[in-house]
């Protein structure tokens, strides 16, 4: 069973956005299955490794649709992406140095992104949608 089941209340409705949402939560849910089904460290740590570098991805990917939005609203979403990068790295070395087990990072993970999806990601679409109405 998967982790996270992408559904209706999770789409933002911006298309580029919601496909590469999709693709997270298909990794995360790559990285559940690691774990659950006991892969090994090496498996969980190369399916952690892609999830890692899709997410910069992700960010990069917003981060250049931000220009067609309010400095103020661009900043916040910029820091929110800032942080999470650092919290990931923090515990990733955390869970190499067994002070947190993967499923504690799974866990992490898990509710950000479907806060970060459905919080900020779906204020962030508003503000796209609303910048290319005309005026």
């Amino acid at each position: 069973m998967p982790l996270i089941e992408w559904n209706a209340s999770m789409a933002t409705g911006h298309m580029e956005i919601d496909a590469q949402h999709t693709v997270l939560v298909a990794i995360l849910n790559r990285l559940h299955d690691s774990i659950q089904a006991g892969e090994g460290e090496a498996t969980t740590a190369l399916v952690l490794r892609e999830l890692i570098e899709y997410t910069r991805y992700h960010f990069r990917s917003e981060e250049s649709l931000m220009v067609h939005v309010p400095s103020e609203v661009a900043q916040a979403h910029k820091g929110n992406h800032a942080r999470l990068i650092q919290q990931v790295r923090e515990f990733e070395a955390q869970c190499e140095r067994g002070e947190i087990s993967p499923q504690e990072l799974l866990d992490f993970l898990k509710d950000w992104l479907l806060l970060h999806i459905t919080g900020t990601d779906k204020q962030l679409a508003s503000s796209l949608s609303r910048e290319r109405q005309p005026a």
